[in-house]
């Protein structure tokens, strides 16, 4: 992690550790611990992500909602996700996170 790594990634990230923290508190949480694995590679893919097309739309639409105060429904549903991802297949790629962070983001207007 450096300190002009992409927000999102570090959520990621903060997610997988809370995983990891409950593996630790229960090693038979494999569940736990499989999610983990698939928010850190979601972070990786992120990051790669930070200069393309895709991450620009999503940090228009966020300047977009931080001025008219929508960002704070719009973490709230962001955090619901990245507690969710790792379960079930809901996000499978860095592209898709983002993909649905913007349509969360458009449900905030």
């Amino acid at each position: 992690m450096t300190e002009d790594d992409p927000r999102e990634a570090i959520e990621l990230e903060n997610a997988a550790e809370a995983r990891l923290r409950k593996v630790d508190a229960d090693p038979a949480d494999t569940a736990s611990a499989d999610a983990a694995q698939h928010l850190i590679k979601l972070a990786n893919e992120v990051r790669q992500l930070r200069d393309a097309p895709l991450y620009q739309e999503y940090l228009a639409i966020c300047n977009w909602l931080d001025e008219f105060d929508g960002m704070a429904d719009f973490e709230i549903r962001a955090y619901e996700l990245r507690s969710r991802t790792g379960f079930g297949g809901i996000v499978k790629t860095g592209e898709q996170y983002l993909r649905t962070l913007i349509e969360l983001a458009k449900e905030s207007f």
